[in-house]
């Protein structure tokens, strides 16, 4: 299993995503509040990290900058329903590993699952 984590203020859009994982190779987590990222037990154990850009509080990109500073071998993927703009105020330093559009198929999410994993087929 590859554990791949969602951060979107919206819970009908992780509800989403974790439809969209069914039947795949990767473990999903799914969290509403980001501030509450650091003190999840399987932070330390996750790959990939895909992060809403628009949430209250917080932006994706500086929730991926920090991710970026304090664990460096996950990789950052960043959604946005308005990506151009999301890209163009990316916090600097960061490196994304991936951008998707939202809302996003379940083809275009897997598609960056499998690049970022490796090739790993989607299903189980």
């Amino acid at each position: 299993m590859y554990n791949v984590l969602f951060i979107d203020d919206d819970a009908f859009i992780l509800n989403a995503y974790q439809r969209m994982l069914r039947g795949t190779v990767y473990q999903g987590f799914y969290l509403q509040q980001p501030e509450q990222l650091w003190q999840q037990a399987y932070l330390s154990s996750l790959q990939i990290v895909l992060a809403d850009q628009q949430m209250p509080r917080i932006s994706g990109t500086e929730l991926l900058l920090q991710l970026q500073h304090d664990y460096p071998a996950i990789q950052r993927v960043l959604i946005s329903g308005d990506l151009q703009s999301a890209l163009s105020q990316q916090a600097t330093g960061l490196t994304l590993h991936a951008s998707l559009e939202k809302p996003c198929s379940k083809a275009a999410l897997v598609e960056c699952l499998q690049r970022l994993s490796g090739g790993l087929t989607a299903h189980t």
